[in-house]
């Protein structure tokens, strides 16, 4: 049955909620603890509301046991679970997560929403144990009073996004360990002064010293600058021509040793940025001083070379045979190509990567297997080839024998017509950092699209970054901002107090407690008010490294709050008028007949005189609403002394006992710790005992009626967030009656609201005592629910010691 069909009044929240919304309507609520949907809260049609038309996994909490409800989206979450999870506790559906999340849910039913990035939990969704990663809010749903009344989870699953990040870290660990293995020399020079980017382990065992990375090449080896070298660097990287040696004599200065004499073959190879500038030097060679040394041996013994000879063959057999089994068992593919592009020798490593025998790669020229994409380039590197420059780091695509594609990173070199060569297989780490790349290209995406305002800033709150919402606020570009401390920004810097306000703030976040604010801040359009959220990033080892902010423009929220509140307080006054019209038009009829009485002198004395008596008791009636009336609007004059809070409480309790009904038992309970109270003796008596009246009222059966008085703290557990800090006496008015519904005690404080029906009470009572409270720095609290009585609070200063 369609949904609209199966609406009935009081369930309008449920029209565009989907698939779920349909299975709450079609659900069996009879038997449930919440009842038919049409008499649930407010709030919880309210929050189901919003959270089934959204499209993002959300679940809600409701009530203490946290009943369970979520939305289209969250239905994949719960897997195998979801036909049955509807309207059960939380702990129940997720029980194998309980223990993990329980913290969390209690913090938020506390009052205090939490934020959780990444988080390993092993659930079972689909019937088997699996592990996930999860980021989610906790965020805590309140009622009009204040009181949190059910828990709202956003949540979003990053199993993938972790998953892969683990995948390219190993790779790319996997990637430096080849590097730093590989027996050749590597260093990486980066811009003119030539500083040390990069250097594996075999080239910092050639020069003896262990800390060049981010110093310059004359800070960390000045023996290059007294050899020359320094020249040539400089040459290469303004020409942008690779620049090559062979038999190189270099003489290391080691940092603990003797100065060591070596021969090199090595290539100076300039390197490009992506905006096509020179960005540094890359040095590949082979330290060849044992073979150099032994052809220096040589040479001087030339006049032995007879003698020697049978001794230097052997050698060259030796010197061969290792050359054979390096080239046999290299994973690197060795070749020599003919100037044709005919490979005439290869090693084993290509079949094994491309799948080719040497046979069919030597039938034809390598160009034939090349990418289409990739033969321009590779014309263009062969054409170097073919002048005489080496090639460094070139790379192309060739095609494999399966049909697939391998991208190959290529060494070449020109030698007596042929082209040695050496290419290895990169399309591994290609595709990782390809894909590293396109994850943080979304991400980056993700950043700049958000309607929060977002940033990040260092330990010491200097700015890294902002997104584009949080810039156009302040009309300034990312080039304006970054660099500059967070808080002396234009987000913040027109607006009196704030910079020290936000300083303390991100020094907090940067010490691990994530920070949340409402600001109301002055830009250059006008007054925002923000809900700012600063919280501590942590790096891969756990450590914070900087600090997340995140906002909300709230403006227009607090505006429509306002509007609603100006509203409010029209219908209040509109209602006090009305009341205060019908009241004095009911006290002025007896006057005014007793007026006509009395100037009537054939009237019966009598008559007379019981009209006078009729017309007096209006007059006080009149009197006693005008003083309720002053009370409500707190304009009375108030007579404040300090007030023995225990001895009123005795004296009001004797008064209840001899004036009420029997059948209601008067307690009086005032703890000793009970400071006296600033206040008007007689008005707070009055509004005391009007408070017993209403209670006295809610028990017609009778029952019992409780005065207590007791000292509190604010802040403190159970306080009114509205008062200052400072200490309180409560005086607490309880009754064990009816109770109000919701939506009696939202107006319970209103002018000349009443439930008692006409003639039976004002509606001030509540009222005076709440205008009273508030004049005198305390505030009026009411805690009731049907069936389980009522419970009024007055929260007034303390005055000093009990």
């Amino acid at each position: 049955m369609p949904l609209e069909q199966l609406l009935v009044p009081g369930t309008e929240f449920l029209r565009d909620g989907g698939h779920v919304a349909h299975r709450v309507a079609m659900h069996d609520w009879s038997a449930h603890p919440l009842g038919p949907p049409q008499s649930w809260p407010t709030e919880l049609k309210t929050s189901l509301s919003m959270m089934l038309g959204s499209r993002f996994a959300m679940c809600l909490g409701w009530g203490p046991d946290l009943l369970l409800f979520y939305n289209d989206a969250y239905v994949p979450v719960l897997g195998v679970k979801e036909p049955t999870a509807l309207g059960r506790p939380l702990r129940e559906v997720w029980h194998e997560l309980w223990d993990d999340v329980r913290g969390m849910a209690e913090m938020a039913m506390s009052g205090t929403a939490t934020w959780v990035e990444d988080m390993y939990l092993r659930m079972e969704r689909n019937g088997v144990p699996e592990d996930t990663w999860w980021t989610f809010t906790y965020s805590p749903v309140r009622q009009a009073d204040g009181r949190v009344v059910a828990m709202l989870c956003i949540t979003h699953e990053t199993t993938r996004r972790v998953l892969t990040q683990r995948r390219l870290a190993d790779e790319r660990a996997r990637l430096a360990r080849m590097f730093d293995q590989a027996p050749a020399f590597m260093a990486m020079l980066r811009g003119p002064e030539h500083r040390f980017e990069f250097a594996n382990a075999a080239y910092l065992r050639l020069v003896g010293r262990d800390d060049l990375v981010g110093r310059t090449v004359a800070e960390a080896l000045p023996e290059v600058v007294r050899q020359g070298w320094m020249p040539v660097l400089d040459e290469v990287y303004r020409s942008g021509r690779p620049h090559a040696e062979q038999d190189a004599r270099f003489v290391a200065e080691p940092e603990h040793g003797a100065p060591q004499e070596h021969y090199l073959d090595f290539v100076f190879q300039p390197f490009t940025d992506q905006d096509g500038s020179i960005g540094g030097l890359v040095l590949v060679g082979m330290d060849n001083t044992r073979r150099t040394r032994t052809e220096q041996a040589l040479r001087r013994r030339e006049a032995e070379l007879e003698q020697l000879n049978r001794e230097l063959e052997q050698r060259v057999a030796e010197h061969a045979h290792e050359r054979s089994l390096n080239w046999q068992v290299t994973p690197d593919m060795l070749g020599v190509f003919d100037r044709d592009g005919i490979l005439e020798r290869s090693n084993p490593a290509w079949q094994q990567v491309l799948g080719w025998s040497h046979e069919e790669l030597a039938a034809r020229p390598m160009r034939e297997l090349l990418h289409p994409g990739d033969r321009g380039a590779a014309a263009a590197a062969c054409q170097r080839l073919h002048a005489g420059e080496p090639l460094l780091g070139f790379e192309c695509r060739m095609r494999a024998r399966d049909g697939s594609y391998r991208t190959l990173s290529w060494v070449a070199t020109p030698q007596g017509g042929k082209f040695y060569c050496s290419a290895r297989d990169v399309t591994a780490h290609r595709a990782a950092v390809a894909a590293l790349a396109e994850s943080q290209a979304q991400l980056r995406n993700l950043f700049e699209t958000s309607f929060q305002l977002q940033g990040m800033c260092a330990l010491d709150g200097t700015l890294l970054d902002a997104n584009q919402a949080a810039l156009a606020m302040i009309g300034a570009s990312r080039e304006d901002v970054v660099g500059r401390t967070f808080w002396d920004t234009p987000w913040f810097a027109g607006t009196p107090g704030m910079p020290e306000r936000i300083r303390a703030g991100v020094l907090r976040a940067a010490a691990g407690e994530p920070v949340h604010d409402e600001l109301e801040l002055v830009l250059p359009d006008g007054r925002r008010v923000l809900e700012l959220s600063l919280r501590p990033f942590r790096g891969a080892d756990g450590r914070i490294t900087a600090v997340v902010q995140e906002a909300i423009d709230i403006t227009e929220r607090r505006i429509a709050e306002e509007a609603l509140r100006q509203s409010q307080k029209l219908e209040a006054m509109g209602q006090l008028t009305g009341g205060v019209a019908h009241d004095f038009n009911n006290l002025l009829a007896p006057i005014m007949a007793a007026l006509e009485l009395a100037a009537d002198p054939a009237a019966n004395p009598e008559r007379r005189a019981r009209t006078i008596a009729v017309a007096r008791q209006s007059t006080e009636r009149a009197a006693m609403l005008v003083q309720r009336l002053l009370a409500f609007a707190r304009k009375q004059p108030l007579q404040t002394v300090v007030v023995d809070v225990c001895a009123l409480l005795e004296g009001i309790g004797a008064l209840m006992r001899s004036s009420f009904d029997p059948r209601v038992r008067i307690q009086v309970r005032a703890g000793a710790d009970t400071p006296p109270a600033r206040a008007d003796w007689n008005q707070l008596e009055m509004a005391l005992l009007n408070l017993g009246v209403n209670a006295r009222d809610a028990m017609p059966e009778g029952g019992t009626l409780t005065l207590s008085a007791r000292s509190a703290e604010v802040p403190g557990p159970g306080a009114p967030r509205a008062l200052p800090a400072g200490r309180y006496a409560v005086i607490t008015v309880a009754d064990t009656g009816a109770g109000m519904d919701e939506a009696t005690r939202a107006r319970a404080i209103e002018p000349f609201f009443s439930t008692k029906g006409v003639g039976k009470g004002t509606g001030l009572g509540l009222s005076m005592a709440h205008g009273l409270a508030l004049q005198l720095g305390g505030c009026l609290h009411i805690d009731s629910a049907p069936g389980k009585g009522t419970m009024v609070e007055l929260w007034l200063p303390s005055a000093g010691e009990p």
